[in-house]
Formats: C-alpha cells, sequence, structure tokens
C-alpha cells in the first residue's frame, strides 16, 4: 500500500492543486486519477483532470473529462466557458455553441458571458465586437488570471487583424483570420508553459 492510498479525497484533491500551482502536472494528473478511484463521480476532479489534459495537449481527452464533469456537476460556469473554448478551438463551433448556452443565466455583465460572447464573434472575424467584449469581461475580472492573460492574448490577435485588415474590409469578411487566432491560443499556451 502506497502512502497515496492512505489519502483521502480532499488530501489528494489539495495534493493535486498544489502540484499544478508548482508545475507538476504529472503529479496533479495522478493524485486526481486516485480521486477518481474513490470517487468516480467528482465533477471538480473531472474538470481539473480536463484541465491538465488540455495543458499538456490532450485536447480530445480534455474534451472528454469536461464534458462528463459538466453532465455530473453541471453548475461549474468556468468548466463550462473552458469546454466551449477546446471545442472552439478544435473547429466545433457549434458543439462550442451549445456548451455555452449555459452561461446565458449568468447575465451580460458576467464576464465569462462576454468572454464566450467575444470568442464567438472572433470566429466570425467580428474583430471590433470581439475585442470590446474580450475588455470588457477584463474590466469585471474575478476569474483566475490563466485566463485574464488568454483572453488578453485572444484580444492583441484581434487587435493586430483589425490593423492589418485591407481598407475597406468590414467585419462581415470571410477572412478566417478569427480561427488563425482561435487555433493559435492553445499552442500558445503550451509554448508559454515550457
Amino acid at each position: 500500500m502506497t502512502q497515496a492510498d492512505t489519502l483521502n479525497v480532499e488530501e489528494l484533491m489539495h495534493l493535486a492543486l498544489h502540484a499544478t500551482q508548482h508545475d507538476t502536472p504529472e503529479k496533479a494528473i495522478g493524485f486526481l486519477k486516485r480521486v477518481l478511484q474513490i470517487e468516480p463521480k467528482n465533477g471538480k476532479a473531472l474538470y481539473l483532470l480536463g484541465a491538465l489534459h488540455a495543458e499538456i495537449g490532450m485536447y480530445e481527452q480534455a474534451i472528454k473529462d469536461m464534458s462528463q464533469a459538466l453532465e455530473i456537476e453541471p453548475n461549474m460556469p468556468t468548466a463550462c466557458f473552458q469546454l466551449g473554448l477546446l471545442h472552439l478551438t478544435s473547429g466545433q463551433i457549434s458543439a462550442a455553441e451549445s456548451v455555452w448556452v449555459g452561461l446565458d443565466e449568468l447575465g451580460e455583465q458576467n464576464p465569462l458571458f462576454l468572454f464566450k460572447r467575444g470568442m464567438l464573434h472572433l470566429v466570425k472575424d467580428e474583430f471590433e465586437s470581439c475585442i470590446a467584449d474580450l475588455q470588457a469581461g477584463i474590466e469585471r475580472n474575478t476569474l483566475n488570471e490563466d485566463l485574464i492573460n488568454d483572453m488578453r492574448r485572444v484580444m492583441a490577435d484581434a487587435q493586430k487583424a483589425v490593423a492589418q485588415a485591407p481598407m475597406g474590409e468590414n467585419e462581415e469578411g470571410s477572412s478566417e483570420r478569427g480561427k488563425h487566432v482561435l487555433l493559435s491560443l492553445y499552442a500558445e499556451t503550451d509554448q508559454d508553459d515550457s
């Protein structure tokens, strides 16, 4: 019997969070898998596991983990936003929209609602609307700093796209630049973590 076998769920969750804060995702994943052996229906553990899978580039597994987490605990707005973002960056726009319906009840002043709306503007190359929503969400920040930094990076890329747009091109253009910004979101996050 290992020491991890004698720890309870609360201790394992704290150890997993500690490991993520100290940039040891492999340890955090191990602790979370142990939590799920004890409590297979632990939505928070599944959400954190999904976030870690996304961090290490295992996006399909991250989508599975977060989907399962939200089935168990539907009232996790951050998990809802992250799952929608994973769908969006995977090119599954309708899946993202479907997941993000759950954020509508937060209201139009909530940062996650504003980030969702901004990201949907982005995939339609509606950069000015995207920037406005992301900026409003950042100003209402009560969320974790990593998410805010991601939204700042997307906003900066959208601002570059606006600056580089040919004269006369409006937000109705179908240039696919918004999708390029999205695809770079997780790639840049992966590089930042290395």
